[in-house]
């Protein structure tokens, strides 16, 4: 149990607050392996983004940085397809995968370090 504890108060230490968000960044590359230049994100900045246009089918233009408002997106235009994804942790956007989003998150981290507090008798 003790283990157990240690690993959520080193988790609750290791996401404090204030730490500014990584993401990996590029421009209009057409190879993911362009896209792992990290970028530390403003403190208004809270997602990361990868944004792929596909034209005519032969181009894949691949962008990825820091966002303030990021929302998934998807559209089919009549000569190619753009897609947008948004990730919430740091240096999520390496391949455009989702992760969790942040109120599933925060939520299983408040509910962790709650129990952590409760187990050690500080709540």
């Amino acid at each position: 149990m003790k283990t157990v504890l240690f690993l959520l108060l080193a988790t609750c230490l290791a996401l404090h607050p204030g730490a500014a968000l990584q993401c990996y960044s590029c421009t209009a590359q057409v190879s993911n392996r362009d896209c792992l230049n990290v970028q530390n994100c403003t403190v208004d900045q809270h997602s990361c983004f990868t944004s792929r246009v596909r034209a005519i089918g032969l181009v894949t233009v691949i962008s990825k940085g820091c966002s303030t408002k990021c929302e998934d997106d998807a559209e089919n235009y009549y000569v190619g397809k753009k897609n947008i994804t948004c990730c919430y942790s740091d240096l999520c956007n390496v391949s455009g995968a989702h992760t969790l989003k942040p109120p599933a998150t925060l939520g299983l981290l408040t509910v962790l370090c709650s129990l952590w507090l409760w187990g050690s008798g500080r709540l």
